[in-house]
């Protein structure tokens, strides 16, 4: 147990290091949200009835598409400098390079993310409020399947040309019940205003979770291995 909580966070903190000397993908990632807030933000009147109504798929879109641009870069390093065969071929816990690989995917995804709703809220003129820690909170749980399904997927790609193309035809039909469950979440915060069914698409978005970190633990194993 010890060698494994080792080995997560020595992969970790070589991709967390890595970005943060570069912070290529950082930029790259912000600046691609922004632009779709922005866009979002000529298109609709700020204010408006239409755009309060919009505002969580707007928000859900600035805050998962652009997470794509991470999940292709997670392995670049090991595809170009051969990293990701020496793992397949050395003893290691595959299972543990999966969790310190996801765990550095999802750590730059929630901090970007928090950035993105703070531009949100400004452009769209929403009020700072004590609502805004149940989005913060969503976007937490929702990054860790997002990260959990994208980590496999994005391994799997990893040594395609195509893989910009591929990873998000592969990723985004399989995120659709994360998906909805989050747009349907923020919709009863920032519209309703109640958190009468909140806790129903908690659990969904909890329960999908669950069964993708278990599942990417497991075949994570075949993925490097083919």
């Amino acid at each position: 147990m010890l060698r494994q909580l080792v080995l997560i966070w020595v992969i970790a903190g070589k991709d967390l290091t890595i970005e943060y000397r570069s912070r290529q993908a950082f930029l790259t990632t912000l600046f691609f949200a922004l632009l779709i807030l922005i866009i979002f933000n000529f298109a609709f009147d700020p204010g408006s009835l239409s755009t309060r109504e919009a505002s969580p798929g707007i928000l859900w879109v600035a805050l998962l598409f652009p997470g794509v641009i991470q999940l292709n870069r997670s392995f670049q390093t090991e595809t170009e400098e051969g990293t990701l065969q020496g793992i397949a071929l050395s003893p290691v816990d595959r299972g543990g390079v999966f969790l310190g690989k996801l765990f550095a995917n999802w750590t730059f995804l929630v901090l970007i993310d928090l950035f993105i709703l703070l531009a949100f809220v400004i452009f769209f003129n929403f009020p700072f409020s004590a609502q805004l820690a149940w989005i913060a909170f969503l976007i937490v749980v929702v990054n860790i399947g997002f990260t959990a399904v994208g980590t496999v997927f994005a391994a799997m790609v990893s040594s395609i040309r195509t893989r910009e193309v591929l990873l998000p035809i592969l990723l985004f039909p399989i995120l659709i019940p994360i998906i909805l469950a989050a747009v349907n979440a923020t919709q009863e915060i920032l519209i309703r205003e109640e958190t009468q069914f909140l806790t129903q698409w908690i659990e969904i978005v909890i329960a999908f979770d669950v069964i993708f970190l278990a599942s990417g633990f497991v075949v994570f194993d075949y993925v490097v291995g083919d």
